[in-house]
This record gives structure tokens, C-alpha cells and sequence, in this order.
């Protein structure tokens, strides 16, 4: 399998920009695994033994409620690094990590993590960028949920947040791989108002959808709809 330096997104992720020898010291302690759709990668309430950092994919990390409620709280993608406060803290995992779609993650034990920490400078800072990215996913999550006042306003936010992560990595297309159930559950709604909401923005043109690639026509259009 392609090793960190010949990655595509070698220098994007915080574990994507380590020296030399803290990136052998990943490749050399880390088991590289592929992940079906559906598959898990940790569970919530599991005691923490390693972390994850994807290579390609996306993942699906989720909580639930004591109702049994499930709340998507981000989509991890490349050069994220997923389950790090967990190993910290040498405690359970706070979230659920599911495959989104086929994945490869390399998967570091908690031991091997703590080495590197110790030894390498970069590798610590990189730890503490994953914890900042983590705080800033769930600070996105809030805003989501809680400034736009209207189910269609929360699915533009949605919409517009993808499409600035695309521009961010230089890719022009949104690849919409999540299920109405799915982005219900990101967007504190039902799937029913989800299948509308689309088919709203579709028919008003402000989105253009072709099997799972959705295009923004009108942004200013979305951007409106935030406020309500």
C-alpha cells in the first residue's frame, strides 16, 4: 500500500505534516486497514485503545442520546485523525466511527501514540491540532444546529459548509454520499423535510444534483435562507 510520502494528502491533515523521522516513526507503528461502508471503526462507550487516521474516504462519526437518539456530528475525510482525546484521556470512546463509504485508515495503538508523543515534537503539536479540530467540529455542529431557525436554513448551512471544505481542497465537486436519514440526523430534522427541502432547492435552481454530485448554483441563495 502507498506509503505517507507518496499521499495525496501528504502536508493537509495534522498527522499529514511530520518531519522525517516522526513519519516513519507512523508508517513503522501503525497497521494500515480498509474499512468497508457500514464497517466500524470504534464504538461510543468502548474503552480507548488506539487512533485512527484516514487515508481516503470518508467516516461517519456520530453520538446518541440516553432517548437513543443518533446525532451525525461531522464527516471525517482525509488527513483527519479521530479517537485522540479518547487515548489521552485513557478512556471510553465518546463517539461512533462508521465507514461512510470504503476507507483506508492507519490505525495507531494508544502505546505506540504516546512514544511518539514523548520523542517527537511535531507529533505533539500535531496531537493538539487534532484536539483543536475536534473543538471546531463541534463548534460547527452547534452553529448548524442552532443558529438558523428553519429546517431549510440548517440544510443550506449544511450545503454551503460543504461546498467551502470542497474549495478547500481543491475540489470543485460535492460528493453527496449520505442518506436523507443521514442528513437528518446532521441537520436536527426528519427525512421527510430533508426529500422537500432538496427537492425545493432543486426545482427553485439554487442546487443541481446528478447521482450523489450536487452543484450550488445560487450560494447567495443558501446564504438568505441561513438567516431565517
Amino acid at each position: 500500500m502507498t506509503n505517507c510520502p507518496g499521499c495525496s494528502q501528504a502536508g493537509k491533515g495534522a498527522f499529514c505534516k511530520f518531519g522525517p523521522q516522526s513519519r516513519a516513526f507512523l508508517e513503522s507503528n501503525s497497521i494500515k486497514t480498509d474499512y468497508l461502508r457500514g464497517s466500524s471503526l470504534f464504538r461510543e462507550g468502548d474503552r480507548s485503545n488506539a487512533i485512527f487516521l484516514v487515508c481516503s474516504g470518508k467516516v461517519k462519526v456520530s453520538a446518541t442520546s440516553r432517548e437513543g437518539r443518533v446525532l451525525i456530528l461531522r464527516i471525517a475525510q482525509a488527513g483527519d485523525v479521530l479517537g485522540m482525546s479518547a487515548a489521552l484521556s485513557q478512556g471510553e470512546y465518546e463517539v461512533t466511527a462508521e465507514a461512510l463509504e470504503p476507507c483506508s485508515v492507519r490505525v495507531m495503538h494508544t502505546k505506540h501514540l504516546m512514544t511518539m508523543l514523548q520523542n517527537f515534537g511535531d507529533a505533539s503539536l500535531g496531537a493538539a491540532n487534532v484536539l483543536a479540530e475536534d473543538y471546531r467540529a463541534a463548534f460547527d455542529e452547534a452553529r448548524l444546529i442552532a443558529l438558523p431557525s428553519s429546517p431549510a436554513g440548517r440544510v443550506a448551512r449544511l450545503i454551503l459548509d460543504w461546498a467551502d471544505d470542497a474549495k478547500s481542497r481543491s475540489n470543485p465537486m460535492i460528493t453527496m454520499s449520505m442518506t436523507h436519514e443521514e442528513l437528518a440526523s446532521m441537520t436536527a430534522t426528519t427525512r421527510e423535510t430533508i426529500t422537500r427541502t432538496l427537492g425545493r432547492f432543486r426545482k427553485d435552481k439554487i442546487i443541481e444534483t446528478h447521482g450523489v454530485v450536487l452543484t450550488v448554483l445560487r450560494p447567495q441563495a443558501l446564504e438568505r435562507l441561513c438567516a431565517c
